[in-house]
């Protein structure tokens, strides 16, 4: 014989209603106790609700988006009694007072089973799907992060936000190397005229991505300034024939990079690098500086090795012979490694502001542009002055608004007092 019974909706007081946002079963499919039977969701948790009893779904109550509150009817179920009978008593069989003690026992387990909630699948983009909360999903959401790419450590593979949290922290550890491929599309332009494909080189490709990364992953905010460095100049014209017949050619960067490094001396949080986890900086104790060099296949960008300890003439020459090196594809991996931060100039070919992209992992970046005559008022007279443009591009991560003004500030006025550089 064969009985029939209701499944209701339980443990949903502390809801006025919640949501039907998935049916998990239908009529005539053969379900187990505690099988899901439905999918509810209030605005703070989903969860799945399990069938009070075992049987054949004889009718379904509800359907996607119907609200359901304590003690709604879900479905019914038709359930064999012969599921349901003791087996025939011997010798060994226990009392029927020991057996009806044991099934209010059985029963017991069952309601606290019935009373557990677990997340259930939520979709997220067109065939894709992942166990998650809905506050784990508007999380990620929020993050940018595709929850099909996230492992889940909970229950059946659940998506806990920590599980984002170490998804994102992967991310950002990355050498920025895993895509290969930008996702965008683009319109087939042959239809428009005459095109012709030409293939980046190894050099550029590897920078392309790593730029992508970088840009992606640090917030970029730039700085712009101009230094006064009229004695500057008076000063490198001075040196200029002594440091050729050292074999060195003076240019206006090793006064830079002097300057940038008792910055990095003043200001430790631009000589760091971001944790992998995003919650401390890691202070560099030495002072290895990046210079961008132009070559015929791309830009490349050596590491001068402990700036602080070179004098001038002996940093331009080595900085002459690194750039040799570059242009003639000769530099080691180890000639573009290890830098604190990086130096890009535009000063030999024009312009005067620009955003120059952090060399992750470095926080900050600086620009250099072309200097410039100009009137500036100094006390009561006006007089010409050369100007050089700054653009300082850091981390916002690491470093806020008010210390990048403190750091140009400084450098601008180390550029300007040129025998402090000297020393």
């Amino acid at each position: 014989m064969s009985s029939e019974k209701i499944i209701t909706a339980t443990e949903l007081e502390d809801f006025d209603e919640v949501d039907v946002v998935e049916v998990l079963v239908s009529p005539g499919d053969k379900i187990e106790l505690n099988q899901s039977v439905v999918t509810l969701e209030s605005d703070k948790a989903m969860m799945e609700f399990p069938a009070s009893a075992a049987g054949i779904v004889k009718t379904v109550s509800v359907v996607v988006g119907d609200k359901v509150k304590q003690g709604d009817v879900l479905l019914t179920i038709t359930s064999d009694n012969e599921n349901n009978k003791k087996p025939k008593e011997t010798v060994n069989d226990k009392p029927q007072e020991a057996v009806a003690d044991t099934t209010n026992k059985s029963e017991e387990n069952n309601k606290q089973q019935q009373s557990k909630i677990s997340h259930t699948k939520a979709r997220l983009t067109n065939n894709d799907s992942a166990y998650a909360s809905p506050s784990v999903r508007k999380y990620a959401k929020e993050l940018g992060v595709d929850l099909d790419k996230v492992s889940g450590r909970a229950s059946k593979g659940r998506i806990l936000k920590d599980d984002v949290n170490t998804h994102v922290k992967k991310m950002l550890s990355s050498t920025g190397t895993e895509s290969k491929s930008f996702n965008y599309s683009l319109p087939d332009f042959s239809k428009f005229g005459e095109v012709e494909e030409k293939k980046l080189n190894k050099l550029k490709q590897v920078a392309a991505q790593h730029l992508h990364h970088a840009w992606n992953v640090a917030p970029h905010v730039t700085q712009f300034d101009e230094a006064d460095i009229t004695d500057l100049e008076m000063a490198r014209k001075q040196l200029k024939q002594q440091v050729a017949e050292q074999g060195g050619k003076l240019t206006l960067l090793p006064f830079i990079m002097k300057a940038l490094v008792k910055c990095l001396e003043e200001f430790p949080d631009f000589n760091s690098s971001l944790n992998h986890d995003i919650t401390a900086l890691i202070h560099k104790k030495f002072y290895n500086i990046g210079v961008a060099v132009d070559t015929p296949r791309g830009l490349v960008v050596p590491v001068i090795n402990d700036v602080d300890k070179i004098k001038i003439p002996q940093l331009a020459k080595q900085l002459m012979e690194v750039s040799d090196l570059a242009r003639d594809n000769k530099l080691k991996p180890s000639d573009m490694q290890g830098g604190c931060m990086t130096i890009t100039s535009l000063g030999g070919i024009g312009g005067q502001h620009f955003t120059p992209i952090i060399n992750f992992p470095e926080v900050a970046i600086l620009g250099v542009s072309r200097t410039q005559i100009k009137l500036v008022k100094g006390g009561s007279d006006i007089e010409e002055r050369l100007m050089l443009p700054l653009s300082l591009s850091y981390d916002h991560r690491a470093i806020d608004g008010v210390l990048a003004v403190k750091f140009i500030s400084s450098l601008k006025n180390r550029l300007s007092d040129v025998w402090t550089l000297m020393i």
